[in-house]
């Protein structure tokens, strides 16, 4: 991931450049705001095509490495030919990618600024603004790749990601017109998986490569620990027969049941229909389920109608899953479709574009901004 490796870097007084599509018109492969971190030696994580501009950002990068300038690249995709290293796709729009040097020897306060932004990312319930200065009337006082804090922006310009040109500010008593990048970052999305059997390990690997925050909660000592779950966020071991009281969830959180263990089930679901989620998975045929409703409505705890529309029993897309590894991927994607809001369809019947604009996350932001 990304801010594993800026982490790294800073610790080790590396400089690395950050690369961010800050603008885009038409088709791409990825959209504005998306992120690639070129370290020293020349390794990238993250992509922002499928391959035709990363050789080329490569060359572009050693000359932010050798000044220290940030720099602009447009990459006309619409036309194969024009497209640098004949690499072309075919993605029918043009980018602009903004490289900005992150140097934690000169400029460690700026580096740990950027680290602190994209970490928010991973703990944040709420989406974000965050301001990026990509141009300025003086460099001395503000140098382009500069994150810019309580910053007041009118609310229609902080909903949607993009470049806001001439924009003044104040600078130690002083006017500068700065041109900026604004993105609202949305954070990783968390999920709560109860029960750490083996089964649990193909899910996380495959949530953790999507980059979801993964939480796991068990009775089993045995079960639930690092060496299983090297790759999980938190582990949170309750008594048997329990629902944690610190679960440290949100209206934004998804739940995943697969304990394989009836009773055990039985009280975490009970324990997450008193929650306020966006997702709740049972692993399992839907007899199970229709049986475990029964013996809670025995217990005198009936659902309720917005709870029961949450919860997804048989859990995963049917796409014929067998092995543990096939499981996974088809509740990852029933997930990531509930996440995304799409219809699970394949993209063959789409009538609209492959990326189709969600504002569910700015209508938040609203919200808090309000």
């Amino acid at each position: 991931m990304i801010i594993n490796e800026l982490k790294r870097c800073i610790r080790n007084n590396e400089k690395a450049i950050l690369a961010t599509i800050i603008d885009k018109k038409g088709s791409s492969y990825r959209q504005v705001g998306a992120k690639s971190l070129i370290c020293s030696d020349g390794t990238a994580y993250g992509v922002l095509s499928g391959g035709c501009i990363e050789q080329d950002l490569l060359e572009h990068a050693r000359d932010v490495f050798e000044t220290g300038e940030p720099k602009q690249i447009i990459y006309d995709l619409r036309n194969d030919h024009n497209v640098p290293w004949g690499l072309g796709v075919g993605c029918n729009g043009v980018i602009t990618v903004l490289l900005s040097l992150i140097d934690p020897v000169n400029n460690r306060e700026s580096a740990v600024k950027q680290f602190k932004v994209l970490k928010q990312q991973s703990i944040s319930k709420e989406p974000y603004p965050v301001c990026t200065v990509i141009k300025s009337s003086n460099q001395n006082a503000l140098l382009p790749g500069t994150i810019l804090e309580n910053i007041e922006l009118p609310l229609f310009k902080i909903m949607s990601s993009g470049i806001l040109e001439n924009y003044s500010i104040e600078v130690d008593g002083k006017k500068e017109t700065v041109t900026l990048f604004l993105e609202t970052i949305t954070p990783m999305p968390h999920i709560i998986i109860f029960g750490a059997g083996p089964d649990a390990s193909s899910l996380i690997d495959q949530l953790k490569f999507l980059h979801w925050r993964v939480t796991i909660v068990d009775h089993r000592p045995g079960y639930l620990n690092k060496d299983n779950f090297p790759y999980a966020d938190e582990l949170n071991l309750v008594p048997q027969g329990e629902f944690p009281e610190d679960l440290n969830a949100s209206e934004n959180s998804y739940a995943i049941i697969m304990t394989h263990h009836y009773e055990q089930d039985l009280v975490y679901l009970k324990g997450l229909l008193q929650q306020n989620l966006s997702y709740i998975g049972l692993l399992g045929p839907k007899r199970r389920f229709n049986n475990l409703k029964k013996d809670l409505q025995a217990q005198g705890f009936m659902i309720p109608a917005k709870a029961a529309e949450k919860i997804y029993s048989p859990i995963g897309l049917d796409i014929g899953s067998e092995t543990p590894e096939e499981i996974a991927l088809s509740i990852a994607a029933e997930i990531m479709a509930h996440k995304n809001k799409t219809s699970s369809q394949s993209l063959k019947w789409k009538k609209d574009s492959i990326h189709t604009p969600n504002p569910a996350s700015y209508e938040r932001l609203k919200e808090l901004v309000q």
